[in-house]
């Protein structure tokens, strides 16, 4: 699921290093259509049917680039094509704009390692104002990749936290980019968020598409897994 966060926690990645590929300026707003938001296309087609073609579709999104970008991509392919790639995309939005041409399609000879990971503080309390975590993570691409999401997943004492950031590809060489993590109590929240001392497990993944897809061109380049303590 693309920038979703499972549970309450404050997350920020800047990724400032990120190759933008200006040819394929709708991929991003595409991409950001999200798999909620083909969810709602799809829920559109089944429940409503399609009546007036591409406009009629896509306006069930929220006004801005989504509707926008869903409305090209589906003149471009045709109605029946945007309809069948609905279907088949199993809520893949990265796939998704692949196919529609939004963006463009992965490298089958894509490559990457997974070099090291690091946190700073190693250990920090949840009461008062919480424990800032920056979590970095260390990659070397060896051949240019395509669209694509660096994970991250935190599990331990009571919240299991992740979220997945986009990536437009990245050309050859070392690169290095920290996600951030405030851990703090809040009773008043619904479900109250507690941080309970222990031990916190986290993994970064780098991936070409939409990380465990089955579909072509996407690929999981390697996982680092690191640790922080609440004390």
């Amino acid at each position: 699921m693309i920038a979703s966060v499972i549970a309450a926690a404050a997350l920020a990645s800047p990724f400032s290093n990120f190759q933008v590929q200006e040819k394929f300026s709708l991929c991003s707003p595409c991409v950001q259509i999200g798999s909620q938001g083909i969810n709602i296309l799809l829920n559109e087609i089944l429940n409503v049917g399609v009546i007036g073609g591409c406009g009629k579709l896509c306006s069930v999104l929220p006004k801005g680039a989504e509707r926008t970008v869903c409305d090209i991509g589906c003149s471009a392919v045709g109605i029946k094509t945007f309809i069948n790639l609905i279907k088949k995309t199993d809520l893949d939005p990265i796939y998704f704009c692949e196919e529609i041409h939004a963006c463009p399609a992965g490298r089958d000879d894509a490559a990457a390692s997974v070099d090291a990971n690091a946190v700073s503080p190693a250990s920090g309390p949840s009461g008062g104002s919480g424990t800032t975590f920056a979590m970095e993570v260390d990659f070397t691409i060896i051949n240019a990749t395509g669209v694509g999401e660096i994970r991250i997943g935190i599990s331990g004492g009571t919240q299991d936290v992740g979220q997945s950031f986009v990536n437009t590809g990245f050309a050859p060489g070392r690169y290095s980019t920290n996600v951030t993590l405030t851990a703090q109590d809040d009773p008043s929240a619904q479900p109250p968020v507690q941080w309970s001392p222990g031990t916190y497990e986290y993994t970064f993944e780098v991936c070409q598409g939409e990380c465990g897809s089955k579909h072509p061109h996407s690929k999981v380049f390697g996982k680092t897994t690191g640790s922080f303590q609440i004390v």
